[in-house]
């Protein structure tokens, strides 16, 4: 049964000339046979392989496609970020084009018609961790559930589905540093993962390498918590304490035994300790003072240098947006058109 709902396919590319097409071809037919009015939105995050060319080709084959250009490559999330910000439809599903099945579209949305509103995607079969890689991750999600209360689905992928009203509060949050997989359950709203295996095409399977898992995760707790710059205060109160107490030793010292010893190894660890202390402390307060300069910028997260759409889209014009409670969304400052 067709589906009288209006559903958007967000599928971010880059160097992908040699699948699009076939994703193209697989997507499109699912969508047509299960949805009365639907949009296939990709976002070419700044190939160099002719991607967009075989993507414009396609065109004035298929129905229902919109391209974005972006002016160079801005990244996955930005990518993904900008296709949520275009899209109109009343559920989206974001989709990786190399790995996730357009199969599932109807049944990602069939959950979200039902009253979930963030259906994410999780990874039946993960690429395998080693020993160091494992652990540190094990210990990143228990320190973001402990300490910074933030939920982060394990082996979760990008494909997930999401409610016009889950995502007009998803698109209000104008974090420079943006992890969806993060903000999907950031906002509050119902939601539930669903388990499936990836099919990849072309691309072999990627796994972030240690340096960028770390990278990511220090932009994820900088970004997102204070609880780095209060565990320095505390540091700084301890050592505070401790050095009174020292100083009071010291003196008791001075006053109570008649030949004080000069010993360099307190000195030398005292010295040392300060220091690593000064440390730390440079280099948290470092990283908040680098993005509290990066929001004064205040500069958009991508540009778009152009979009092209097919020559037929099958949209009813007064379809736009139809979901009655879905939350405003307020226009996204995040982006900036170039014209040519």
């Amino acid at each position: 049964m067709i589906q009288d709902c209006f559903v958007s396919v967000v599928a971010p590319v880059r160097d992908d000339s040699a699948i699009v097409e076939a994703f193209i071809a697989e997507t499109i037919p699912i969508l047509k046979d299960n949805f009365k009015n639907y949009e296939l939105l990709l976002i070419d995050d700044g190939s160099q392989d002719g991607t967009p060319d075989v993507i414009q080709k396609l065109l004035g084959k298929y129905e229902g496609i919109r391209l974005v250009r972006l002016s160079r490559q801005f990244g996955e999330e930005l990518a993904i970020s900008a296709g949520l910000e275009s899209v109109i439809g009343d559920y989206v599903v974001v989709m990786l084009p190399f790995m996730d099945p357009p199969a599932l579209i109807p049944s990602l949305v069939e959950r979200s018609i039902g009253g979930v509103d963030v259906v994410f995607g999780v990874n039946a079969d993960p690429a395998p961790k080693g020993l160091i890689y494992g652990t540190g991750t094990r210990l990143f999600h228990w320190y973001c559930e402990r300490f910074l209360e933030m939920r982060l689905p394990k082996d979760s992928t990008q494909l997930r589905c999401l409610s016009r009203k889950a995502l007009n509060a998803l698109i209000q949050i104008k974090d420079s540093y943006r992890y969806l997989r993060l903000f999907s359950s950031y906002v509050g709203y119902e939601h539930q993962e669903f388990v499936y295996t990836p099919k990849y095409r072309g691309r072999k399977r990627h796994r972030r390498s240690l340096f960028e898992a770390m990278s990511v995760g220090i932009d994820l707790i900088i970004e997102n918590s204070r609880h780095p710059l209060r565990m320095v205060t505390w540091t700084c109160v301890t050592a505070g304490i401790l050095n009174i107490a020292y100083v009071v030793l010291i003196a008791l010292i001075y006053f109570f035994k008649s030949e004080v010893t000069k010993g360099w190894t307190s000195m030398s660890l005292q010295s040392a300790g300060q220091f690593l202390l000064l440390t730390m402390m440079i280099a948290i307060l470092s990283e908040y003072v680098g993005r509290i300069l990066e929001r004064l910028r205040d500069r958009p997260f991508y540009y778009v240098q152009e979009e092209r759409i097919s020559s037929v889209l099958l949209v009813d014009k007064d379809r736009y947006n139809i979901v009655s409670d879905s939350a405003a969304a307020e226009p996204s400052p995040d982006e900036v058109r170039i014209e040519r």
